[in-house]
């Protein structure tokens, strides 16, 4: 910790020792979330406040097509309430760390801030997530981080902010689930999958741009906290819109299946390694627009074909619709992904998990058509 805080002595940063000297008795506001189906649908405190210093920060400017690009009523509100803050070192250290490649952007912010507890602390009752971890720096380095954005949140009365717009956050919250309908996408997941997860969480933030993230957090049981970060898809009259019912739908079954894919891509990585050389014959719009390495191509790819195979099940034209935008994002063996996942449900006997049948569809990646 000393060495990160002689780094930012040395940057000229001011540094609020209070702040940074370990957890205080600062809490945020509660989550204002309800429930539907299994799904725990809101805002959550600890991602809307680093959603806020993103905005305020650099980030906007590198990385634009992630925040919002409509304003609404409450960006304007949110600029309006922290834009004086937008010296303070959270601020900085977010530009420092989130300007590295692979390090502070993308799905790191709003991981390693559900990794939080309360009090802006790292979480004592998940499995350390070293990659995530390392994206801030490491443990000292997000320590540190988290104390100033404690700092940041006292220092511009965030919990003040946050209770004020309750009313309006419930109302994202309501319109998301009134979207979405009866159908229960975490009974169709699971007996999917053959396993279940400890909770299924939709983080709505408003200032986010039409991006979803699949975070998850792993607990000592195996089980993971599975949330699906999401950004508005528009700004209708004012407000921020999350989206209609099919998109919403394919966001859940896209996001909420990550947690499932890329550990199990991780389990048998020893398996499909060495037939990085495929990755050559992935169309660049896809390599561009899907995934930007093997291991990421063979998620999305899994993904893809999971979602097209859940749409198939629904109808042939939601199928159809399905299959016709992956092949155009440049998502290949999409037929024989498709094939195999078909074997995989007509013997779920011999197959019980999809865990159980993995080796066999990674085959699909070491010995394409």
């Amino acid at each position: 910790m000393q060495k990160f805080l002689f780094l930012l002595l040395l940057s000229g940063l001011p540094v609020t020792l209070p702040a940074i000297g370990g957890c205080t008795d600062y809490r945020l506001p509660e989550a204002v979330t309800l429930e539907h189906n299994r799904i725990t649908v809101g805002v959550f405190p600890q991602v809307e406040l680093i959603s806020i210093v993103q905005s305020v920060s650099r980030y906007p400017e590198t990385f634009a097509f992630l925040m919002a690009r409509d304003s609404s009523a409450y960006s304007g509100d949110a600029a309006h309430h922290f834009a004086p803050y937008r010296d303070h070192p959270a601020v900085k250290m977010l530009d420092r760390l989130s300007l590295q490649p692979g390090m502070l952007n993308f799905s790191a912010p709003s991981n390693i801030m559900l990794m939080a507890d309360e009090s802006l602390c790292v979480r004592s009752d998940i499995v350390t997530d070293e990659f995530v971890i390392s994206r801030a720096g490491g443990i000292d380095s997000l320590s540190l981080f988290l104390g100033l954005l404690r700092d940041f949140a006292l220092k511009s009365s965030f919990s003040e902010f946050f209770a004020e717009h309750r009313e309006f956050y419930l109302s994202l919250a309501e319109q998301a689930i009134s979207s979405m309908g009866p159908m229960n996408y975490i009974a169709e997941l699971e007996n999917f999958y053959g396993t279940t997860q400890r909770s299924y969480n939709i983080v709505l933030v408003s200032l986010y741009g039409p991006v979803g993230f699949g975070n998850s957090l792993l607990y000592p049981d195996q089980k993971r906290e599975v949330c699906n970060t999401l950004g508005p898809r528009s700004v209708k009259e004012g407000q921020p819109f999350f989206g209609d019912g099919e998109y919403l739908k394919h966001m859940i079954r896209h996001e909420f299946s990550h947690p499932y894919i890329n550990p199990m891509t991780e389990k048998y990585w020893h398996l499909i390694k060495e037939s990085y050389g495929n990755y050559s014959a992935i169309p660049e719009s896809a390599r561009k627009g899907v995934c930007g390495d093997w291991q990421e191509c063979i998620n999305e790819f899994l993904i893809r074909a999971v979602t097209v195979h859940l749409a198939y099940s629904e109808s042939d034209e939601a199928g159809k619709r399905a299959y016709a935008e992956e092949s155009r994002r440049g998502v290949i063996w999409l037929d024989e992904l498709l094939k195999n996942i078909r074997f995989y449900e007509s013997e779920r006997n011999t197959f019980p998990t999809f865990d159980s049948f993995y080796p066999k569809i990674l085959e699909v990646f070491q010995y394409p058509d």
